[in-house]
């Protein structure tokens, strides 16, 4: 999960800016020591060209400015176009600030981006004062066309994309771009292309046509140059000059021209190598769809593999396996504010050796996480069975009939998961005793002629077998044996790895006790694990045998079942759905 977002404050007066205001951290940094990793967090292209690296770079080299004319001629030779064409940068996010400090007038002008995009770019456009108005991409990632059209009616100074777009993976048609610069000439639209040579496609040949068009590209990642950072932008001659008189002098260094001169002259293993990225990611969007993963295959070098509420988690057992991959989520739980990519792990493409360690992960966590069920109240609704037979036995033997919400509110104190038990001492507070052997057998009776005809699963078997097919699942009940199988057990079984019943293990404690709960995580080695029930007991049972709790309140009120640990509450058990992003 990445780090919380913090607000920067600035002062009014003294040396500090008055008009930065922005969210920290705006941009994830790589941490140290990943050369030890497989590096498939950050779209690099981890196996390079070593034979183009600045070994043998004459030793002047280090001692004099940096001369651009000889790579801003083949870079423009590259791309058919003239080198005033051209102006290079110290990687495109150089070139992102450069372009927002060139054109926008601070606190004038308006700026429209997608949401979510490459974060440099509303970074960089809050920097030079713009007003940013973002446009949500639609529900399946792509871009929402009509509404950055209906933006762009408004008259903002900027348009500024990324297509392939970071993290979504998504494209504008070259077509729709075309028709932005020709029917909006005052909006200057701006094209970053860092991933277009995975896509095949890009916008160049409009620069002579359109004056109000800028291209970025970059060489760091199909052309491997991510640390020596370099990047170029490419418009108009009279928009080059203007970038040239903001852009840092010498912002790109000796060793990334001498590099790049050497790489161009290799196009063609650069267009190999893109080949063999788009066919091993076609190969692990295959792999991950057959361990039943959502997959968004994007037009770039990298997979959107759907976690759901597991993201964080999985990164970091990644992590553990000297895999790195980036988590997109902002939250580990669903938020009800609108946000795109959360549960979205991005995947870089590396080599065959890389993706095969990465699957090793991916099958490693799957069999190490254990998804357990409580099951009245849970999977099942048992409110005209178990609560109806206590409701029943309790005036049956007292008199007197359950006061609304009684069973309730005697559930949320704890201690009384089992139903016989709470009978007991709602019978105890009325003044009457009896023995669970006395109890139980009548009870037990009046349950079993109205469970066949009153009980249904509260969650889809189709969502259970989703369910099944990515992680083992488990029941784990304060029902007898003889209470579950004549209902559920043929019904059941079948779906889960196993059911664990409350006499299924002579001396394990019930619910509140973890005992239950440890048992099933060590019987099936499972490194992690979460507990969905509905009561207070359930949820301190799972806290204490230390997994993931999830409550449904059929049962107990949302705030008893937040006090006694639950990290997140649904009202449905469908909602469980979208928690794991079946």
């Amino acid at each position: 999960m990445s780090k919380a977002n913090s607000t920067a404050t600035t002062k009014k007066t003294g040396v500090f800016p008055k008009r930065i205001v922005l969210e920290l951290p705006f941009y994830d940094l790589p941490g140290g020591g990943r050369s030890e990793y497989a590096r498939l967090d950050f779209c690099e292209n981890t196996e390079g060209y070593p034979e183009s690296y600045p070994g043998g770079m004459p030793e002047d080299w280090s001692s004099r400015y940096p001369e651009y004319t000889d790579l801003v001629n083949k870079v423009a030779g590259m791309y058919d176009l003239r080198p005033e064409n051209v102006i290079l940068t110290n990687g495109s996010d150089e070139g992102i600030m450069v372009v927002c400090n060139t054109f926008i007038e601070p606190n004038e002008d308006s700026a429209v981006v997608s949401r979510p995009c490459f974060t440099v770019i509303p970074h960089s456009l809050k920097l030079s004062g713009a007003t940013v108005v973002s446009v949500d991409v639609l529900p399946d990632l792509s871009f929402d066309l009509d509404g950055i059209e209906s933006a762009l009616k408004k008259g903002p100074k900027i348009a500024f994309f990324a297509t392939p777009e970071n993290p979504t993976g998504a494209q504008i048609p070259a077509e729709v771009i075309e028709g932005w610069c020709k029917n909006y000439p005052d909006t200057l639209i701006v094209i970053d292309e860092a991933y277009s040579e995975f896509a095949g496609t890009t916008v160049l040949p409009l620069i002579d046509k359109y004056s109000n068009l800028l291209v970025l590209k970059t060489f760091s990642k199909a052309w491997a140059l991510a640390g020596l950072r370099l990047g170029c932008v490419f418009g108009q001659p009279r928009l080059i000059e203007y970038l040239k008189i903001v852009t840092p002098v010498f912002s790109v260094n000796n060793a990334a021209v001498w590099t790049a001169l050497k790489l161009i002259d290799r196009r063609d293993d650069v267009d190999a190598y893109v080949k063999q990225v788009n066919e091993r990611k076609q190969q692990l969007v295959k792999a991950l769809a057959e361990r039943n993963f959502e997959v968004v295959d994007g037009a770039g070098n990298a997979v959107l593999l759907s976690m759901g509420f597991l993201a964080s988690k999985f990164c970091e057992f990644c992590k553990t396996e000297k895999v790195l991959v980036r988590n997109r989520s902002r939250q580990v739980f669903p938020s009800p504010d609108y946000d795109p990519m959360w549960g979205r792990v991005r995947v870089s493409i590396g080599t065959d050796e890389e993706q095969a360690r990465f699957l090793a992960c991916v099958d490693k966590f799957q069999s190490s996480y254990g998804v357990i069920f409580d099951l009245d109240g849970t999977l099942v609704d048992t409110s005209a069975s178990f609560d109806e037979t206590v409701a029943q036995m309790v005036e049956r033997y007292s008199g007197k009939p359950l006061a609304k919400d009684e069973l309730k509110t005697l559930r949320e104190e704890g201690g009384h998961n089992d139903d016989w038990v709470a009978s007991l001492e709602l019978l105890k507070r009325r003044g009457v005793s009896m023995s669970m052997r006395e109890f139980s057998p009548e009870a037990t009776k009046l349950y079993l002629s109205l469970a066949p005809k009153t009980e249904r699963l509260l969650m889809a078997q189709e969502a259970l077998k989703k369910l099944a097919a990515r992680y083992p699942i488990f029941i784990v009940t304060g029902r007898t044996r003889g209470e579950y199988d004549p209902i559920w057990g043929e019904r059941l079984n079948p779906l889960f790895n196993r059911v664990y019943c409350l006499d299924d293990v002579p001396g394990l404690g019930p619910k509140p006790s973890p005992d239950y709960i440890n048992r099933n995580l060590e019987d099936f080695k499972l490194k992690f694990g979460i507990y969905i029930g509905n009561s207070v007991d359930d949820m301190q049972a799972a806290q204490a045998a230390g997994i993931d709790r999830i409550a449904i309140n059929t049962s107990a009120s949302e705030s008893a079942l937040s006090e006694a640990g639950a990290q997140m509450i649904i009202k449905d058990m469908s909602e469980l759905e979208k928690v794991f992003q079946l």
